[in-house]
């Protein structure tokens, strides 16, 4: 299993335990890829984390040993992942 950590708006391959809060775990037995987000980290960062890896799961992600990692890989999202908050999901206007 391989982990990239997010961090200057892109993943980057870690060696052991990533360092940021928001981390994407490459599980190629299951061919799946689980992006963790707590629900500490902002909408902005969570939004973007997770359009970088739906981009890593169409196309793959080039490790340093040159193997292409991740691509066709089902995204899962653990934690508060990328959802909107309710007060967002539902508008204050009756819909005509």
């Amino acid at each position: 299993m391989t982990f990239l950590e997010y961090r200057e708006s892109q993943f980057h391959e870690c060696a052991g335990q990533p360092g940021t809060e928001i981390t994407l775990k490459v599980d190629d037995a299951q061919k799946k890829l689980i992006l963790s987000c707590p629900s500490g980290v902002s909408l902005i960062h969570r939004r973007a984390s997770e359009r970088a890896a739906r981009g890593i799961s169409k196309a793959g992600y080039s490790s340093a040993s040159g193997a292409t990692l991740g691509r066709s890989y089902e995204l899962v999202i653990e934690g508060h992942g990328g959802a909107l908050p309710d007060k967002l999901k539902y508008s204050p206007r009756e819909v005509y």
